[in-house]
């Protein structure tokens, strides 16, 4: 079996070739001979009139040659065919050759830049007719080539090119105007001054073809496509419970690939489901070039681990102490001292930590499944914020806010020794994480928001009103935990074993009741917030999010009473590093129960 029979496409493939067809290089080769007949004319009168404009106009000329030529050769190069040293063929080139193209335009920058300030405090005499002529002459060659190049718009390498002579038509009006003003005027610092403000407007264009070559040639992912929406939309197709190892890159420019594992319900539904999913792909995102790996959900295993690694951890799970351990952490407050419990996953020793905070009335267990989940991966530690769970309650109930919350998130990062943590915050842990995320010096890595953001709509107060903090009591624990369950129904739908992990917690029995877990003072400043505070408060929460700079990940549930998709539109739009998932049929706030919202997590924070 050869490499062209490896390398060959059959019906449902993609549709690219690995080979790149030929980009309209019979202009390329037509740009070619203009611009470098001409760089020797304009050379030679810019020697002969001393002209600074037309000599690096000239300068600029023979570098957009030798640009035009390398693209010749990397066009060249990208047709080849596939072979077995390279089974992805020589698309890359092209991009190589727009790297190196800006390159060298950035060192030509900085060159003009440098004589045209010389020039600048010590003017030469110069001939401005010759100039003039010249110039208007070079302005039409430099509209004639530009013209030729913009033809192919797609070429990553044809567009760094294009810069190039951009950058010459540019200066063919810089040294036309400064001929004209010298001729009119005598002011020769008109050049100089001139050629500055050129090589300002194409040094802009320069650094983002750099910036785009280079984000291909570290195989980035295509800055057209979101990553995690990718993810998420294959988790939406029917019939697909989760995906993971998933990579998105371009094999060359325009065309972008995909590899990854899905797991499914059942392996005789593959073939419907990747008819659907390569569908979705190339609809949706322009990716044609698919291979993915089905696996049967429960039956595959974790990516190989190193010996040493695994047996690590390995102990640390076998071990009581390590494994569902709970410990307590010192905390001060104006009111005096409290105790702050913290229920963790995994070797403490690991250094990725993953702090999972809960809600306003919820306690750390709320996160046991998704810590047994990660904590292969994270050392993860979720705790229960004072007032809750195993924690102290406060003498003054007026302490139960952020600012306090934060302070013992603190005193825990100071105990364990945190250099950096990973955060996943629900509802008021993820304005406690935006908090510690905005402090100078945080170790926050990664925050994930789970429907939460600055602004908090009055329906969700009017809901969380109606219950946090009122009179909870029963002598039937299932009757208490009905009760409980109808009061969360908008995280989704539960089966009955799953609403155990998640609301069984929460219930305590005292003097033969059936209560909830929580101090119910933590109402008291929650009932006393005016609007005026309300509105501070959001003020200060849009303040902290603006200042943030590690990535964000904001999940909503699409029925959220607390988080309007507006709201998230305008958190993505302050914070450039923020992105945003919806869950389907989820209210506030999606649990993280089920696998699939377990997997947004896990990729978010790989």
């Amino acid at each position: 079996m050869n490499a062209e029979y490896l390398h060959a496409h059959k019906r449902g493939d993609a549709e690219h070739a690995h080979a790149v067809t030929g980009r309209a290089q019979r202009w390329l080769w037509i740009a070619l001979f203009l611009t470098l007949g001409f760089s020797a004319v304009e050379l030679i009168a810019g020697l002969w009139a001393s002209s600074l404009a037309l000599i690096s106009d000239a300068g600029h000329m023979v570098t957009d040659a030798a640009a035009l030529g390398l693209a010749l050769l990397a066009q060249f190069i990208a047709k080849r065919p596939p072979s077995a040293k390279h089974s992805f063929g020589f698309g890359r080139a092209e991009a190589l050759a727009a790297f190196v193209n800006c390159m060298v335009m950035l060192g030509l920058v900085i060159w003009i830049i440098i004589e045209a300030i010389s020039r600048f405090q010590d003017p030469h005499p110069v001939a401005g007719l010759t100039v003039t002529i010249v110039a208007a002459i070079g302005l039409c060659v430099n509209l004639l080539v530009a013209w030729s190049l913009s033809r192919d718009k797609k070429s990553v390498n044809t567009r760094a090119a294009l810069i190039h002579v951009m950058g010459d038509l540019l200066g063919s009006i810089a040294a036309l105007v400064s001929g004209v003003v010298i001729q009119l005027s005598g002011w020769m610092q008109i050049e100089p001054l001139l050629s500055i403000f050129v090589s300002q407007r194409i040094l802009k264009s320069t650094l983002s073809i750099l910036k785009e070559s280079y984000h291909f040639l570290m195989e980035g992912v295509p800055l057209h496509i979101d990553y995690v929406k990718v993810g998420h939309d294959l988790m939406g197709i029917d019939g697909v419970v989760t995906v993971h190892d998933l990579h998105v890159w371009e094999m060359s420019p325009g065309h972008p690939a995909l590899i990854g594992h899905v797991e499914v319900k059942q392996m005789k539904q593959w073939p419907r489901i990747l008819e659907k999913v390569s569908a979705m792909l190339r609809e949706t995102y322009g990716i044609d070039h698919i291979t993915l790996q089905p696996e049967e959900a429960g039956k595959q295993e974790l990516e190989p681990i190193p010996v040493h690694v695994e047996k690590a951890r390995h102990t640390a799970l076998l071990s009581k102490e390590h494994h569902g351990h709970t410990d307590y952490v010192a905390c001060s407050s104006p009111a005096g001292t409290h105790r702050m419990a913290y229920h963790t996953w995994g070797d403490p020793h690991n250094p990725s930590v993953l702090y999972c905070v809960h809600g306003l009335s919820r306690r750390g267990s709320d996160f046991r499944v998704m810590a047994e989940a990660l904590c292969d991966r994270h050392y993860v530690v979720c705790p229960d914020i004072v007032g809750r769970g195993d924690s102290d309650y406060l003498a003054n109930p007026m302490f139960y806010a952020i600012p306090q919350y934060v302070s013992d998130m603190v005193s825990l990062s100071s105990k364990l020794g945190v250099e950096k943590v990973n955060w996943f915050g629900t509802s008021m842990g993820g304005l406690i994480g935006m908090v510690y995320a905005a402090m100078p010096g945080n170790s926050v890595r990664r925050l994930l928001l789970n429907d939460v953001g600055p602004r908090i709509e009055a329906a969700a107060l009017i809901r969380l009103a109606s219950y946090v903090g009122k009179p909870f009591s029963y002598v039937n624990r299932h009757i208490a935990l009905e009760k409980l369950n109808s009061i969360c129904a908008p995280f989704g739908k539960h089966t009955d074993s799953e609403w155990e992990l998640l609301n069984g917690p929460m219930l305590v029995q005292k003097n033969e009741q059936w209560i909830l877990h929580y101090d119910p003072a933590i109402a008291v400043p929650f009932a006393s917030v005016t609007p005026a505070i309300a509105k501070a408060g959001e003020l200060a929460m849009w303040q902290s999010l603006q200042k943030i700079k590690c990535p964000i990940l904001i999940v909503r549930g699409a029925d959220s009473d607390l988080l309007s998709r507006e709201t998230v539109t305008e958190m993505c739009t302050l914070n450039l590093k923020a992105s945003s998932i919806e869950i389907p049929n989820t209210g506030h706030a999606p649990a993280f129960i089920k696998a699939e919202q377990i997997d947004i997590a896990r990729q978010f924070f790989l």
